[in-house]
């Protein structure tokens, strides 16, 4: 009697993930380890290895090159290397396939010992959120100094922010030894909020002490959304560039649903938070641009009418995203609507500038009508 095989058998229950790629580096298959890292694999062939793994993401070792081209263009493994993926960080390896195609193997893990659960994840898209353990962490604390301080090392990533960094951005008007007691107390406030069965004098495994007084988020064991979005969004921006229609939207639709929200939405007056939430909204803004382009080219009206509607009211004093969505409805006879809007954007730039927009409804009617004939 023929063995039953178990190749199948054997990904299904690998707790490691295996993803296929084809000839193109797009995506062939995946095993059920592969989707808790990376989420829903698409089967229809149209997620590629950047948009799975993060290649050519700024500041990772994957910067200025993609995985499963290196390992295809030298004949040989890649990695392994540490990558951000929406289920944490992983530990990545890249093999070419004999008679084509490239094998990732992603093993959770951001030391090789520990789990990806055992991470933090900061959701900072929207309000924050925290996730550690498989727990959500929530309290008052969020809004009050610790949680504040916590907030304010999100938006620094990526570099140490000094002890006089904080003091002037939450004790300006404090001096001298107690003001650096405050900096202390929040730290110390923070980590035991965050890691409460940490043992007295342990190092804290997310938030980092630097010599001199400095703290930041420790690499490789934080995930923050927002750098996941800004991944996905300039590697489908990157695509379109390129002229690789199909992988662009994969990474643009992937993109737009990661943008919850503004960055920081729950500190919405925080000066600190005002450049990082203006980086992203612009990125975000330019990946529902570019997603309404792809859905009106495809003929798809009303998909392009919802995405350049969540553009308006990301940017409802940008006059172009005001006039491409009024444009679009009037090309859908969409009239009563297109009236509608106009007024409400009328009253937010005499609220603003104290003038009328630059376009008349009319004139965008007159414009279309003209088209057609």
């Amino acid at each position: 009697m023929p063995h039953r095989p178990v190749a199948d058998d054997v990904l299904e229950q690998l707790p490691a993930g295996v993803v296929v790629l084809d000839d193109e580096g797009r995506l062939a298959g995946g095993n059920p380890a592969a989707e808790r890292l990376l989420g829903n694999l698409p089967e229809d062939g149209s997620a590629g290895c950047c948009e799975l793994v993060g290649c050519r993401r700024p500041g990772t070792p994957l910067e200025t090159r993609c995985i499963s081209e290196a390992a295809r263009a030298g004949g040989a493994p890649i990695g392994e290397l540490l990558v951000q993926t929406p289920g944490g960080g992983a530990w990545v390896t890249a093999a070419p396939i004999a008679g084509g195609g490239i094998v990732l193997l992603l093993r959770t893990g951001a030391d090789g010992r520990g789990e990806a659960d055992e991470r933090l994840r900061i959701r900072v898209l929207g309000p924050m959120q925290l996730e550690a353990g498989g727990a959500v962490l929530e309290g008052d604390w969020l809004a009050h100094r610790p949680g504040q301080v916590l907030k304010y090392l999100v938006a620094a990533r990526g570099r140490s922010v000094s002890a006089d960094e904080l003091l002037g951005a939450f004790w300006p008007q404090t001096d001298g030894a107690p003001a650096a007691t405050n900096v202390r107390q929040a730290v110390h406030a923070l980590r035991d909020r965050m890691e409460p069965d940490r043992e007295r004098q342990a190092a804290s495994r997310f938030i980092a002490g630097r010599r001199g007084g400095g703290y930041e988020l420790a690499g490789g064991m934080v995930v923050v959304d927002a750098d996941v979005f800004a991944a996905t969004a300039e590697a489908g921006l990157v695509a379109l560039r390129e002229g690789d229609g199909q992988r662009a939207e994969a990474a643009l639709l992937r993109a737009a649903t990661l943008y919850r929200g503004d960055f920081l939405a729950d500190e919405p007056d925080a000066e600190w938070a005002l450049p990082e939430r203006a980086r992203l909204r612009a990125l975000a803004g330019r990946v529902l641009r570019a997603l309404a382009g792809i859905r009106v080219r495809a003929g798809e009206l009303e998909a392009a009418s919802e995405l350049l509607q969540r553009l308006a009211e990301l940017e409802p004093l940008d006059v172009e995203a005001q006039r491409q969505l009024l444009t679009l409805l009037l090309r859908r006879g969409r009239r009563s609507e297109a009236a509608r809007r106009y007024e409400v954007v009328a009253r937010r730039f005499r609220r603003a500038f104290g003038e009328e927009p630059s376009f008349e409804l009319s004139e965008l009617a007159r414009t279309r009508t003209h088209s057609r004939r």
